[in-house]
């Protein structure tokens, strides 16, 4: 009995003892709570917050907990609220997560307001990245904002994969204003993420739009213009169209690379009207850009400098259609091949002219349609021609008349022709008020060979080449006195004329020597520069009388103006015989003889007579 008692006492001990647990229990299942949604994300993002299990229709507080310590700060985002009569928050409870660093927060409710805190739940801060702008093209700079990272860290931006930059965070795990610019990327999507050490933050896609961009913008038909491209499809064939027409690639790239870009190719301005025109690259996805082009007018010249009379050709492009053309050079309308000049229907015209006489300079060379006016820079150059130029083949001789034309000269002044290093002047003649001259000359004497021809109006010269001739006259022919003939001391010598190219007024000399020996070292007499083809020796060159087993020797050559001379014809002789000459001494002892002769004649008649009277 005792031990059922016991065990009855026992029972209603446990059962008390439990119903005494029980009781403070049955508030704690009844306890407030919260749930957020959602859990998880960045600074800025919007929560809504439920709750039950609060004391009904009372005034308290929620709020984000941004430093733990469970109190409720006036910096914290926070919402006053009444519960509902069912002991709930309100429909509509948000909070704004304030800017924190990456981590786990709680979100706390004290209802009534003063209380300890009733209920709380976690929220984790996530990081993310802002981008001002989400699509372009490569080459675009854009701004990238960061949130939720851990404070005062270093962050990594990527684009694509691709580390491209680094930036820090401030203490409240915030970066702004990194600047990004677009790398070379094919079309289409690509991801950007910024990194901490704790990992990366969700990507953000930006959009890359194909792009071309062309140089120059604007010229004429006939230029050469070059296109690059980026943000196009990667190892893809590129295709240029003009208004629409494909043309021909004719250098650079046809094709992207495996960033999907291209770049210089170009190809030729064709012929076109002038306004504003569309170049188009495309690539085999279909992806493609354009870019607008102005053609104006312009125009080209052929030759681009010469002297005064050269024939230049102007062509135009770009100028008003079917409309008539006006050329001018240096300011004044030229006269024109054809006479009438006008534009085809896309404006293309090309008409000559003749270059005006003008010195030299660089003068304009306008063509408009009366509206529209393009221009080209001529360079009027110094010219002087000579009637008959020389060669070795052809060369020149003394005497020959040219006569030299200029152009392009100092207007109004002197020009002086001169001949040779050592100048010797051939004409000075004046110039005319656009600098043309005409100088009529005379090739002097000279030697044979190469010469210089200078016309010089003191700042402007122009030299011509002359070549002289260089043959030799043909060799003259002895005719007297003849081979081995005896002949007088005061030798006559006499030889045929030769004749050469030079004129008659520069006639052939001749050179004459007499020699005692066969070989000419010996020379008694040497005369140069004979006229005529005698000469007679004078007194002072009289030879003695030889042998005719020991004669003397004589020869002549030719030589002509040009100082060419022949070789020296062969050698004659002759010999001198005794001669008695009636001069000086001889004179005064033959009449002195004579004196006595009559003397001794006259003693001897006179003893003559003497005798015949003594008899």
């Amino acid at each position: 009995m005792k031990k059922n008692k016991l065990f009855r006492i026992l029972a209603v001990a446990t059962i008390f003892s439990l119903l005494m647990l029980a009781i403070p229990a049955t508030p704690a299942l009844a306890a407030a709570s919260i749930t957020l949604l959602p859990t998880s994300g960045p600074p800025g993002e919007v929560i809504t917050v439920t709750g039950t299990g609060f004391t009904a229709s009372t005034a308290g507080y929620v709020w984000f907990d941004s430093d733990g310590y469970g109190d409720r700060d006036t910096g914290e985002p926070q919402r006053l609220v009444t519960t509902t009569t069912g002991g709930d928050l309100p429909a509509g409870v948000t909070l704004t997560v304030p800017t924190e660093p990456r981590g786990t927060y709680y979100v706390q409710a004290d209802i009534p307001s003063g209380s300890t805190v009733e209920a709380s739940a976690t929220f984790t801060i996530t990081p993310e990245i802002e981008l001002d702008a989400f699509s372009g093209n490569v080459g675009d700079t854009i701004k990238v904002d960061g949130y939720g990272f851990n404070d005062s860290a270093t962050i990594t931006i990527y684009y694509d994969g691709e580390s491209i930059g680094t930036d820090y965070t401030d203490g409240y795990g915030t970066f702004e204003d990194f600047t990004l610019t677009i790398p070379d990327s094919t079309e289409g999507t690509h991801p950007v993420k910024a990194r901490d050490s704790s990992g990366y933050s969700p990507a953000v896609n930006f959009t890359v739009s194909p792009e071309i961009t062309i140089s120059p913008t604007s010229g004429a038909v006939g230029d050469t213009i070059t296109v690059s491209g980026t943000g196009f499809a990667a190892s893809s064939d590129i295709i240029i169209y003009f208004d629409g027409d494909e043309v021909d690639i004719t250098a650079g790239d046809n094709d992207t690379n495996s960033d999907g870009s291209f770049s210089d190719a170009t190809f030729i301005i064709p012929d076109t009207s002038r306004g504003s025109h569309t170049i188009k690259a495309k690539d085999e996805d279909n992806n493609y850009d354009t870019a607008t082009f102005t053609v104006a007018q312009k125009i080209t010249i052929d030759p681009t400098s010469g002297s005064s009379g050269t024939t230049v050709t102007v062509t135009g492009t770009g100028f008003k259609a079917n409309y008539a053309i006006t050329i001018k050079y240096d300011g004044t309308t030229v006269a024109t091949s054809p006479t009438t000049v006008t534009t085809n229907p896309t404006g293309y015209f090309s008409a000559t002219f003749n270059v005006p006489a003008s010195m030299a300079g660089t003068y304009v060379v306008e063509a408009s349609d009366g509206t529209n006016t393009a221009t080209a820079n001529f360079v009027s150059t110094t010219d002087a021609t000579i009637s008959q130029t020389t060669t070795v083949a052809a060369p020149g001789h003394v005497g020959m008349e040219l006569t030299i034309t200029g152009t392009g000269f100092a207007p109004n002044a002197t020009v002086t022709v001169t001949y040779e290093t050592t100048p010797v002047t051939l004409a000075t003649v004046p110039t005319d008020a656009s600098g043309n001259f005409t100088a009529p000359i005379t090739i002097p004497a000279s030697v044979g060979g190469a010469h210089t021809i200078t016309v010089s109006d003191g700042s402007i010269s122009k030299v011509f080449d002359f070549v002289m001739e260089s043959s030799a006259p043909p060799v003259p022919l002895l005719l007297l006195p003849l081979v081995d003939e005896k002949a007088a001391s005061e030798t006559s010598f006499e030889w045929n004329p030769v004749s050469d190219v030079s004129p008659a007024s520069s006639p052939v000399t001749y050179d004459l020597q007499v020699a005692a020996d066969a070989y000419f070292t010996n020379i008694l007499v040497e005369k140069t520069g004979l006229t005529t083809p005698t000469y007679t020796l004078l007194e002072e060159e009289r030879l003695e009388s030889t042998s005719k087993e020991e004669p003397y020797y004589w020869r002549v050559r030719a030589v002509d103006a040009a100082s060419n001379a022949s070789d020296w014809c062969y050698a004659s002789t002759f010999y001198v015989g005794f001669t008695f000459e009636f001069t000086g001494w001889v004179v005064y002892v033959t009449m002195a003889l004579i004196a006595v002769a009559f003397f001794f004649l006259g003693l001897w008649l006179g003893r003559r007579r003497g005798i015949g009277e003594f008899d």
